[in-house]
């Protein structure tokens, strides 16, 4: 057993499951699917668009934490749905994938409607279409966490799944900081630039930003902790 997770304490094995439980998630798996389908029309939309202008840059475009959190969640979701609709239950390596998602997408939403909205973009970009925008800060957030929220038969997780999730964030953050001091001397977000911030505010945000994610997947174990109460045990894959 993954040393990430932990039977489900809170139904025992053999509990008949809410009688629309499966019917749910095989919905959700679907969700998922086509979640994976118009996130990934949204990049390629956003992408063609860059490009037609001539600003499209590789190097700094797939830096930005919303656009590498994008094509994770793409791969996650059409996993997710493949699990979803094939399987009675996720593995329980993908649960600790999936809460930590969960914790990136609502981070890449709350922060993009608190600290970003309205700011131009560094690279002068000036988007043609409005959807990728909604799709990358606003409804895929939702969906992920709606999801979480929603799905049946995910594992149990404990709590060291909190500094798993940390993971990838600190080292994006350290990626970022580090090409952008020792590179072209571009940052992707104004708040990482310790030449325009100083060093203390970089670290008050990038600190409270890590606190976030923290929060949000302890609230996302906290959510998963429950599942087997509410939904019952849809039993094992074989």
């Amino acid at each position: 057993m993954s040393t990430s997770t932990e039977p489900n304490a809170g139904v025992r094995a053999g509990t008949a499951p809410v009688a629309w439980t499966l019917p749910l998630r095989r919905t959700l798996g679907l969700a998922n699917v086509v979640g994976a389908f118009v996130i990934a029309i949204a990049l390629t939309v956003n992408i063609t668009d860059r490009m037609v202008q001539g600003i499209f840059d590789p190097g700094h475009y797939f830096q930005y934490f919303t656009i590498q959190t994008c094509i994770i969640n793409i791969v996650v979701l059409a996993i997710g749905g493949m699990f979803g609709l094939m399987r009675r239950n996720d593995p329980h390596w993908y649960a600790v994938v999936r809460a930590s998602t969960v914790a990136y997408a609502v981070v890449v939403g709350v922060v993009y409607n608190v600290l970003l909205a309205g700011l131009s973009i560094n690279d002068g970009y000036i988007s043609t279409f409005e959807f990728p925008n909604l799709v990358q800060h606003v409804w895929g957030p939702i969906l992920i966490a709606a999801e979480w929220v929603l799905m049946p038969g995910r594992a149990r997780l404990r709590w060291r799944v909190l500094w798993i999730a940390a993971v990838y964030p600190l080292v994006w953050v350290a990626a970022s900081i580090g090409r952008g001091l020792v590179g072209d001397g571009w940052f992707p977000y104004f708040f990482l630039n310790p030449a325009e911030m100083g060093w203390d505010w970089v670290g008050i945000y990038v600190g409270g930003i890590a606190a976030f994610i923290i929060t949000v997947t302890a609230v996302a174990i906290l959510i998963g902790r429950v599942h087997g109460r509410v939904f019952g045990d849809l039993g094992r894959d074989f």
